[in-house]
């Protein structure tokens, strides 16, 4: 799952010990010898960069594991090496089983993939946008659906939540879609929540245990699993923040992100889809379905700059992956990303038969394992394979380091590019100088410069002297202005291009009735729907921003505008068309409840602080209501509490930083300036008993 929720994971070993690894295994007589030394070259090197407490990496081709082995310590605090079981979050590796369990349906005729998914799960419903009934079991699979995008709400939490699919389907009814389905692509971890759903609503079967049967069992991925119980004690590979171990939280996202596994398991499924569905002598999927899978799925949507890192498959991250591209040989590739966690890549080159997969867990905040450095090592792996081979000549050289000449910029370029440009994670602000070279500016409650003295080049493409790879261009497609994004890849011997963000065009003033609540702020209700939720936010609060000389729009989540001059009850965020840019999107909407307008972005729901009634002194009740919305307290500047009764309590001071927070009972003291803030979690009907004293 690509969701960054997280932050980062590090660890240093000898070079002899690295070399060395842990748990190796590769058949004697093996030709890949150069390969080994490559892989371990490049496993060295990235732990190094990264301080990666652990690393696995796999080497197969259709038929068995040519070479697999383990770098690192799975847990520093005892002392535990990371071997070829240990086992590691993959993260979006996920969605390629959710992909294969779609397909094994297909080839079953019980589901097809250009059927509305209306018809196979009856209870689907968004009232707020008929377009839904639009979206295709294909679109869930490509990235195309529309759907909001990344819908954390219940994923991560403390103990096992089996109903998260089900209830981010029941979030939709809050929500529109980003465009009309099918017309462009970009990264969607709800539409594979939803095939959890299609999967339950066809088989009957819980999603986990249809994986299980259907593919584990035949491919003998004994050591994979969902988290809906405990992973066995020392299982897993521990991620760190130098040396704390960062606790393992549920991944309840089964569909996107949710599985744990090894490199020599997902081996498995990369040999069935090596041998076009055949495992053993066991059939999986058809060879028509493998196919399918491999397809460009962007071919004819809206892509003005195609990524290569996305030219999506049916669950494919690529078809054409880039790095192999560049050596003319054809790679299939999925990532997956949690950040401060784990990175993780598979890279399926069928033509060839082989297959690399590459696993890793963070030992930093700071310099977090990521799937691109997965990336870096596959890419290394398959590279000098086909170089032993003779199927390439040499591994790739790095791209030129010589800038390219500069040109003048037109009077009309000028005039047309410099204004405020968004995407779903940023607003930016783009300028020329004096001297032609392009200024970039991103948002983040002040300015701040992202991209400086990028001159235009002979290729169209703005560039700094000492980098002429990492580029921007800015382009018209479609009645839309964009700025594109070139970067270097693998090591260094290719670059792929991105579209960064859209130009945002003047609008009307947002209403009145808007501009009164962008001086709110905002309490959530039900972050914590199941009340496990692990991670402590700085500030829950939320808060609009307006952006100063932008007119019509604020900043929240992500670019929000007046939906029509009329309307009053929501704000519009889902009036981009930017392939790749637009993966998570939410709109700003009012209910009113208890009297009060309360806000809601996507399936969050907040409540006005300025509504938030006084706890009064003595003693009290607060009871949980039969929603089960977290309740909010305002507080003296001092004094002290005793409470008892709670699933979990917080103590925020004036700016919402935390004081003090606990379970069940708990006797805070507070005092300073400014009132304090008290939220309370519960079971539906729980009463909460408090005692509030005066200093």
């Amino acid at each position: 799952m690509r969701a960054h929720l997280f932050p980062k994971v590090c660890c240093l070993l000898l070079a002899g010990a690295f070399l060395a690894g842990c748990g190796s295994s590769s058949p004697s007589g093996n030709p890949y010898s150069a390969v080994i030394a490559e892989g371990r070259a490049a496993a060295q090197e990235i732990m190094a960069e990264t301080g990666a407490a652990a690393l696995s990496v796999a080497l197969v081709d259709g038929e068995r594991v040519l070479w697999s082995e383990a770098f690192g310590d799975a847990d520093r605090g005892s002392g535990r090496r990371a071997t070829t079981d240990t086992l590691y979050g993959i993260c979006s590796l996920s969605k390629m089983l959710a992909t294969v369990a779609v397909m094994i349906l297909v080839d079953q005729e019980r589901v097809s993939l250009d059927e509305p998914i209306t018809t196979y799960i009856s209870d689907f419903r968004m009232p707020l946008d008929p377009r839904h009934r639009d979206i295709t079991v294909r679109m869930l699979l490509n990235h195309s659906s529309g759907l909001p995008g990344n819908d954390v709400r219940g994923g991560i939490t403390l103990a096992p939540f089996p109903g998260y699919a089900a209830q981010m389907m029941d979030s939709l009814k809050y929500q529109r879609l980003k465009h009309d389905p099918g017309t462009l692509s970009s990264y969607n971890n709800d539409g594979f929540t939803m095939v959890e759903n299609l999967i339950t609503a066809v088989t009957g079967q819980e999603y986990p245990a249809f994986v299980r049967d259907n593919i584990f069992v035949p491919l003998g991925m004994n050591a994979s699993r969902y988290q809906t119980e405990p992973l066995p004690g020392n299982s897993y590979a521990v991620p760190y923040d130098g040396t704390t171990g960062l606790p393992m939280y549920f991944f309840n996202v089964y569909g996107s992100g949710g599985l744990f596994s090894t490199p020599e398991d997902l081996g498995r499924l990369a040999m069935m889809l090596i041998n076009k569905g055949v495992y053993g002598s066991r059939r999986i999927l058809s060879a028509r379905s493998v196919a399918a899978m491999a397809q460009d799925q962007r071919l004819g949507s809206f892509n003005p700059v195609p990524y290569e890192e996305n030219r999506f498959g049916l669950g494919w991250d690529t078809v054409v992956q880039p790095g192999l591209a560049a050596a003319g040989v054809t790679a299939w590739d999925k990532t997956g990303d949690m950040s401060g966690y784990y990175g993780a890549n598979i890279a399926v080159a069928p033509e060839e038969g082989l297959a690399v997969v590459v696993f890793g867990a963070s030992g930093s905040f700071a310099t977090s394992f990521t799937s691109g450095h997965a990336v870096t090592i596959s890419e290394r792996i398959l590279l000098r394979a086909l170089v032993e081979r003779g199927r390439i000549a040499a591994m790739p050289g790095p791209l030129p380091k010589t800038p390219l000449p500069t040109k003048a910029v037109t009077a009309e370029e000028r005039s047309a590019y410099p204004g405020f440009y968004a995407s779903a994670s940023g607003v930016y602000r783009l300028s020329y100088g004096a001297d032609d070279s392009l200024f970039v500016e991103a948002f983040g409650g002040d300015w701040t410069p992202e991209y400086s003295q990028f001159k235009l080049r002979s290729d169209g493409w703005y560039a700094a002297d000492n980098d002429p790879v990492k580029a921007l261009r800015l382009l018209s497609r479609a009645g839309h202005t964009y700025i594109a994004k070139r970067l270097k890849r693998g090591f260094g011997h290719y670059s792929v291009t991105i579209m960064l963000a859209q130009r945002l065009g003047d609008r009307p003033a947002v209403s009145a009735a808007w501009q009164a609540r962008l001086d709110e702020r905002w309490l959530p209700v039900n972050k914590e729907t199941y009340v496990n939720f692990p991670v402590k936010v700085a500030d829950p609060s939320f808060r609009f921003q307006r952006i100063a000389g932008l007119t019509g729009y604020v900043w929240g989540n992500n670019p929000l505008r007046d939906r029509t001059p009329a309307s009053d009850d929501r704000l519009d965020g889902m009036f981009l068309t930017l392939p790749d840019g637009v993966s998570n999107l939410t709109e700003a909407g009012i209910e009113p409840r208890d009297g009060q307008q309360w806000l809601r972005l996507g399936s969050y729901l907040y409540r006005p602080l300025s509504g938030v009634p006084p706890l009064p002194s003595g003693s009290s009740t607060v009871a949980i209501g039969s929603d089960g919305f977290a309740q909010w307290r305002r507080l003296p500047a001092a004094g002290a509490l005793t409470l008892s009764g709670a699933a979990r309590w917080f103590l925020y001071d004036a700016e919402f930083r935390e004081l003090a927070s606990g379970t069940g009972s708990g006797a805070p003291s507070f005092s300073g300036s400014g009132a304090k803030y008290l939220l309370l979690y519960g079971a539906q009907g729980t009463a909460i008993a408090l005692n509030l004293m005066a200093p």
